[in-house]
């Protein structure tokens, strides 16, 4: 190439990068990802003639905010750790089905962030004024209320909330009134919608909910006293809203450190649509293939799921199975042999407990396929968290298997 002319040479460097580019886009197109698929198990009648799947109560909502009725918009509360921490996963979920059925808002989002690494790529978070953050896998407050996996405490601080979407309709705060509690005062863009007084004579899960209007830039809660906060949800009129409530670190027997009774307020009160548990990268760890522990670890998924059934009797609930993992701390990196041991605990769990299941494991290409997703840029060089193209891997078969099940839904409605 060094014999041609200058105009040449660029010529021919810039058509194999044009080249390259049309492989790669050719390759992602031939690579389409695989829809996932939902165990959806019968609640009412049998298999041949069932009246109620587990997913139903999801697929009713969705329905109603499809057809302009829905009273709220439908909302998915995602619980989860590391991998859906940084509200990768979710937010891509956002991303699908929102164009569909409307951008329901950013929805819940705690007060600060239970672990460092929490995020919400939704709505900008600031505070100030010195905070006392609790949460699930770091500091667990020694009352155990800590709402949905944490909390945050101060005397006279300030909370700002920056959501991407300005058409949010309503600002609701989840709260502990407590004895000698102080009180928050709510702005919108600066100006004041409301206060709240926390004190009470004990401590009691609680939760109101302020009207705002116009293109809202910022939401602030600002503290005068003691006041402690688990969140603020914050949603349009209509659409799909998507709570990233993963917590770093966090375990299934994590989310058992808060009161059962308090997580159950505060569940039952965000009322969610779809609940879906993805949790098990720690354990995987730490767990056996087989024995006690694995037998506890499917008995402490299923008191979970058994919380999120009461609170919610007639929404829905979702699990999804651990992806595979490489021990690379070992020679030879093997597969962990507790994954499959958790996709069947898990699975056994769901079923129990009335809710739906994805084998994600299987869906990834099963035992060791954590080696081919890392060499394909989908997860990173500990083959236990997917990258950007890994989350939206994800995400993108998750929310197509939604929408799947939706149509297969809408035609047994009308059949």
């Amino acid at each position: 190439m060094l014999g041609y002319p200058g105009f040449v040479r660029r010529f021919l460097i810039v058509s194999i990068f044009v080249g390259l580019a049309a492989r790669a886009e050719a390759k992602k197109h031939e690579e389409r990802v695989a829809d996932a698929v939902f165990v959806d198990p019968c609640l009412d009648g049998s298999e041949g003639a069932c009246k109620r799947r587990a997913l139903d109560g999801f697929y009713r909502s969705l329905a109603a905010t499809d057809a302009g009725t829905g009273a709220h918009p439908t909302r998915i509360s995602w619980f989860g750790d590391s991998l859906t921490a940084d509200d990768q996963i979710t937010d891509q979920v956002r991303h699908r089905l929102q164009p569909k059925f409307g951008d329901g808002g950013p929805g819940f989002v705690f007060a600060m962030p239970p672990h460092p690494f929490c995020e919400h790529r939704e709505v900008k978070r600031a505070g100030g004024s010195g905070w006392t953050v609790y949460g699930v896998s770091t500091d667990v407050a020694r009352d155990r209320l800590m709402g949905l996996g944490g909390a945050a405490e101060s005397d006279g601080g300030w909370l700002r909330f920056a959501p991407a979407n300005a058409a949010i309709k309503s600002a609701d705060v989840f709260y502990l009134a407590e004895p000698h509690g102080g009180s928050i005062d709510v702005r919108a863009n600066g100006t004041s919608v409301g206060s709240i007084a926390t004190a009470s004579s004990s401590k009691t899960a609680s939760f109101q909910a302020f009207a705002v209007s116009g293109a809202v830039k910022k939401i602030e809660l600002r503290a005068s006293g003691h006041v402690r906060l688990f969140g603020v949800a914050l949603e349009a009129a209509s659409g799909v809203v998507v709570d990233n409530l993963g917590v770093v670190n966090a375990t299934a027997k994590a989310f058992a450190k808060i009161k059962p009774d308090h997580w159950q307020a505060e569940l039952a009160h965000r009322a969610p649509d779809l609940v879906v548990v993805m949790i098990g990268t720690n354990e995987a760890e730490w767990l056996p293939a087989k024995g006690a522990a694995l037998d506890e670890h499917e008995q402490v998924v299923e008191g979970l799921l058994a919380s999120v059934r009461a609170a919610n009797p007639d929404a829905s609930c979702l699990v999804i199975s651990p992806l595979d993992q490489l021990d690379w701390r070992t020679e030879g990196t093997p597969a962990r042999a507790s994954v499959p041991a958790m996709v069947a605990a898990q699975e056994k769990a769901a079923i129990a407990k009335g809710c739906a299941f994805w084998d994600a494991y299987t869906w990834m290409g099963g035992k060791r396929a954590s080696l081919d997703w890392f060499h394909r840029g989908l997860l990173t060089n500990d083959f236990q968290h997917p990258t950007t193209a890994g989350a939206h891997r994800i995400a993108d078969a998750f929310a197509a298997g939604l929408l799947d099940g939706y149509v297969a839904y809408r035609a047994r409605a009308t059949s």
